[in-house]
């Protein structure tokens, strides 16, 4: 596995930070006192502070050795946390015979992963294309690109990026790193220079979003939380899963549907669970989170 290096800390991010859709997550887990609840991506802690001050106990999952730091010195002993991928820590804590009451995953990249131009996840960066989120990550964005021949790159940023343009991309990728670019920027840049006419957003959003998806395994992350879910909740359980992108609130609709027939969950959200108005003008990052809650 290759190692995380540990960026400067972003200023006062743990007050900065905003957890999205907090009610409407506070509202389908009910944590309250007695309750054990599984926070699989803690963050900087906002959900889970929240829910401590609910009167739960909280367990924390947190990949990202940054963010584990800053959510530790925000809150204290208040909550035990696990450092590994999510699918780790709940596949781990089944087979030791461990449930919870609640559980939420507010899935995706942070906002303070996003604006730390280190890690390479956005397109404007200067530094290398990372773009790993933390444990569990083999390669970075820029070794994932050398890795892949130019059909399977393609396929990545067709599958994960649904991108429709993703031939004409990949060559450009391939060939940017034949020149030895390896800058966010960069990379970002060739993907214009590939792309002709006018898009509304830069034309590297969608590759970005897809080098980011296989770099971190997010889906098949997701794929093993989904298939766990029965297990790791105990009776009476409760979950509620956050999800940005239409892949994930794809994946997340069709498991739950599938649990409620096959009766391995007794109920689940018929519909999504969107930010208000109010949360959209006080956060715009918030726009796309789609909230899906289940009940063992």
């Amino acid at each position: 596995m290759t190692a995380v290096l540990l960026c400067s800390p972003v200023p006062d991010a743990s007050t900065r930070h905003v957890p999205v859709l907090l009610e409407e997550t506070l509202a389908a887990v009910q944590p309250g006192p007695g309750r054990r609840v599984l926070d699989c991506t803690l963050g900087l802690g906002g959900h889970a502070a929240a829910m401590v001050a609910a009167g739960a106990t909280v367990i924390g999952v947190e990949r990202d050795p940054q963010a584990r730091a800053l959510a530790a010195a925000r809150l204290g002993d208040a909550v035990e946390i696990r450092a590994a991928t999510f699918a780790d820590v709940v596949e781990a804590a089944i087979a030791a015979g461990e449930t919870f009451d609640g559980l939420v995953a507010d899935l995706g990249v942070s906002s303070m992963q996003l604006d730390d131009a280190a890690r390479g996840f956005s397109f404007r960066a200067e530094t290398r294309a990372d773009m790993r989120m933390g444990d569990g990550c083999p390669e970075d964005a820029v070794g994932l690109i050398d890795r892949l021949d130019e059909a399977e790159l393609a396929d990545v940023i067709y599958t994960y990026g649904e991108e429709r343009l993703s031939r004409v991309i990949a060559r450009a990728l391939k060939a940017a790193r034949a020149e030895n670019l390896s800058s966010a920027a960069d990379l970002a840049a060739a993907i214009r220079k590939a792309v002709r006419g006018h898009t509304v957003s830069h034309p590297a959003v969608r590759t970005f979003q897809a080098l980011r998806i296989a770099v971190n395994d997010e889906l098949g992350q997701l794929d093993r939380l989904l298939k766990a879910l029965p297990n790791i909740l105990a009776p009476g359980g409760r979950a509620a899963l956050i999800s940005f992108h239409s892949l994930e609130d794809r994946a997340i609709k069709v498991a739950l549907r599938a649990h409620v027939q096959h009766q391995r969950l007794s109920d689940a959200a018929r519909r999504v669970i969107i930010p208000t108005d109010a949360e959209l003008a006080a956060n715009p990052r918030s726009g796309s989170a789609k909230l899906r809650w289940a009940l063992r």
